[in-house]
């Protein structure tokens, strides 16, 4: 399976909902409560609108229409990250009394490292699933190493989703830091080809009988049954 070449990098769950003012007057209950399911949660923002909080790896936005939960790292998804954000969901849901909800999503992006940026393109090549020209067009050459692609397959009705996007990228950081402590600037860079992998529900979903992790495992179970339909056709 191409997906076991790959780390997990980050998850993503968002829920959209109607207007819940009544954010205004649950805000430090929320983050009270939020603590006790995420231990070292801090609030590192608050907004009429919207609240931050953060935990090692973790993020957690809560606001009048849209609500996400960020874990980073190879166990973003684990069991303990799966209660925990059936947890939180659970509590968001009563706290903000939502009845209905206008969307449920989850976007994981996994990542695959490389030497350099063209070793990271050949990867994305190899798997046929596109064309490279092979003469020069709009006026550029078709072999340098900044060169690449990026692969959106997209699936949708209306009442659900998925997008799976497939490319290859350098992630580049450079910071220029106080020279009493550090001779020359820091720079750091990250070829690596990534599978982006977006998916969630649409239109009217009762907030109560959504269990987020039976939802979450399939959503999991379906990744990993259909990648290589789709990635790798012909195997």
């Amino acid at each position: 399976m191409i997906l076991d070449q790959f780390t997990l990098h980050s998850v993503i769950i968002q829920t959209v909902y109607e207007d819940a003012f009544i954010l205004w007057d649950r805000a430090g209950d929320i983050a009270r409560r939020m603590s006790k399911i995420w231990p070292g949660l801090k609030l590192v923002e608050g907004q009429p609108n919207q609240q931050t909080l953060t935990a090692p790896g973790v993020q957690i936005l809560t606001g009048f229409r849209t609500s996400t939960f960020t874990m980073r790292g190879p166990k973003a998804l684990d069991q303990t990250r799966v209660r925990q954000i059936t947890d939180s969901y659970s509590l968001l849901r009563d706290s903000l009394e939502l009845e209905n909800l206008q969307r449920v999503s989850a976007r994981s992006v996994y990542v695959k490292k490389f030497q350099n940026l063209k070793e990271a393109n050949n990867a994305v090549a190899a798997l046929g699933l596109l064309k490279w020209p092979s003469e020069r067009v709009f006026d550029q050459p078709t072999d340098t190493d900044m060169n690449g692609a990026e692969i959106l397959f997209r699936f949708e009705d209306k009442t659900s989703f998925t997008f799976l996007r497939l490319k290859a990228e350098e992630l580049k950081f450079e910071a220029e830091l106080d020279p009493e402590f550090f001779d020359e600037p820091i720079k750091r860079s990250e070829p690596r080809m990534v599978i982006d992998f977006d998916r969630g529900l649409l239109g009217t979903i009762d907030a109560r009988k959504l269990r987020m992790d039976d939802w979450l495992k399939g959503y999991s179970h379906v990744l990993r049954r259909d990648i290589d339909k789709v990635l790798r056709p012909n195997t």
